[in-house]
């Protein structure tokens, strides 16, 4: 049996090291760590016979695959060399999630405190950039956002590896820390991360495991408020990026002057006009489609707005992760709903099973559900390294969940079959 539980270990290690430089410096982490792990998948189902076991992989390799023929034969806005590395960016971050989602690899005592040492020192680091002011944090991370992103990522890296793993709890001394990573973002100014932020505060201080079972009228206006306090913290953005830009007023006449909402008004259209399967790759929205300049620009007519034209600056055309999804179509979108409709049901399985032990670690993966999505708005955080390392830490949680899950169908099922489901 080939043993593969220590080169998953040393993978996430080395993309928590190099989390900072990451941003500037050696911006190919994420794709030397999603090409590690599934070398690691690959060499377990050669040696040790488990091909059965990765069908979520298989399957989510077997769509993309479809995708890009697809992009190739049928709709080509692209070049096949920019087709083929789009592919490899869409299909990169659900790597790590389902691979690690079968090998669910141990972490030892030892691994854990490196870990946590490890986001400490990525936390102290990140901080000490703040505070050296614009031209360090510029130099750094180009943009204060993803400095919040590596206080992000460490702080759930960090109560992750403080959980104990008997009874379930955390050290208050940990999650007291955790919360200041958690806090210190918000030197950020973003109002993204004033979003999950808040969810996060209030995931670890007042959440309570079966909150949500019988929602009752006190829940509802609790749910209620939090929204309007992320509102109310994120409303300055979303009036200046979707209604007003740089002025005071909402004006129809110059809405394509702004990059960001014409990106998301064209995905719609898009998406109304490419029925089912959208675009294709390396089209609409993705740093390909700018690198190659898609064709899809000049058909709709937005190839002379600023931040989306050829001749000039582009930068806002891999601005947001959503309106590349006008690339898959309908029947993307709803694959990407399910995703994650499909990730969180280990998630409830996990707290309904037992709330005490696994308490954290459905917060945990809720934080990383919250992240990934909200970033998603105004950022393709999803595609890049700290999407890497969030979607490896959730495979981890989840993990436990397809545990419990494939043990209870197992108790309902005769021995011959509870074998065969073992090896799944």
């Amino acid at each position: 049996m080939l043993n593969i539980n220590r080169i998953c270990i040393y993978i996430i290690m080395f993309g928590l090291i190099l989390l900072v430089p990451s941003i500037v410096f050696v911006t190919f982490v994420d794709e030397l760590c999603a090409m590690a792990l599934l070398g690691t998948a690959l060499a377990d189902c050669i040696f040790n016979r488990t091909w059965r076991r990765y069908s979520l992989l298989w399957g989510i390799v077997a769509v993309i695959t479809f995708y890009a023929i697809y992009s190739l034969t049928t709709k080509a806005y692209n070049i096949p060399a920019y087709i083929f590395m789009d592919l490899l960016i869409e299909v990169k971050p659900f790597i790590p999630f389902a691979v690690i989602l079968v090998l669910r690899p141990e972490m030892t005592s030892e691994d854990r405190r490196i870990i946590k040492r490890i986001c400490v020192a990525n936390s102290v680091i990140t901080t000490i950039v703040f505070l050296c002011g614009p031209q360090v944090m510029k130099f750094m991370f180009v943009n204060p956002s993803f400095a919040s992103q590596v206080l992000f990522v460490s702080a759930i890296y960090y109560l992750y590896c403080s959980i104990d793993r008997d009874t379930g709890k955390v050290p208050r001394t940990s999650l007291r820390t955790a919360l200041l990573m958690l806090t210190i973002g918000l030197a950020s100014l973003k109002a993204k991360y004033y979003g999950y932020y808040i969810i996060g505060l209030y995931l670890l201080t007042f959440y309570k495991p079966g909150s949500f079972r019988h929602i009752r009228f006190k829940h509802m206006v609790g749910v209620g408020l939090l929204g309007l306090v992320i509102l109310a913290a994120t409303w300055s953005k979303i009036e200046y990026y979707f209604l007003t830009g740089s002025g005071t007023d909402f004006d129809p006449e110059i809405i394509e002057t702004f990059a960001r909402p014409v990106l998301y008004a064209t995905g719609g259209l898009i998406l109304m006009d490419h029925i089912p399967f959208g675009s294709g790759l390396a089209s609409f929205a993705t740093a390909t489609s700018s690198m190659n300049y898609s064709g899809l620009y000049h058909e709709y007519g937005i190839d002379k707005v600023h931040g989306i034209s050829q001749n000039s600056e582009y930068s806002f055309i891999c601005d947001s992760f959503y309106p590349s999804l006008a690339q898959f179509g309908f029947v993307g979108v709803v694959l990407f709903i399910w995703f994650w409709v499909y990730v969180y049901g280990y998630l409830r399985v996990m707290i309904r099973h037992d709330a005490a032990l696994y308490k954290y670690k459905f917060i945990i993966g809720s934080l990383i559900i919250a992240f990934i999505l909200i970033e998603s708005v105004a950022a393709t955080t999803f595609t890049h390294n700290s999407g890497f390392l969030v979607m490896f830490l959730l495979g981890m949680v989840c993990a436990d969940g397809r545990v419990i899950k494939r043990d209870s169908v197992a108790d309902t099922l005769p021995r011959k079959s509870v074998a065969a489901l073992r090896k799944i």
